[in-house]
């Protein structure tokens, strides 16, 4: 199993890890994700490289997509 861990500090993305929580539990093939409040973090456990990357790159686009929505809100 190849293993990532995504940690956050701000108030920011913890709300945008609330808003992926759906997603989490819907699943990817081949990919274990676990979002935690508590630290707050994304988990993820995949079959092999490939999968670790293509969800890895799915979280980080999601993420990004987010941060530049609330930059635009708070403008």
């Amino acid at each position: 199993m190849k293993k990532a861990t995504l940690a956050f500090s701000d108030l920011d993305s913890i709300d945008a890890l609330e808003a992926l929580k759906p997603e989490a539990d819907e699943g990817m093939k081949r990919v274990d994700i676990e979002i935690s409040m508590d630290p707050p973090e994304i988990d993820i456990d995949a079959e092999d490289t490939g999968a670790l990357r293509a969800a890895l790159n799915s979280y980080l686009r999601w993420l990004d997509i987010s941060d530049k929505i609330t930059d635009e809100y708070n403008k």
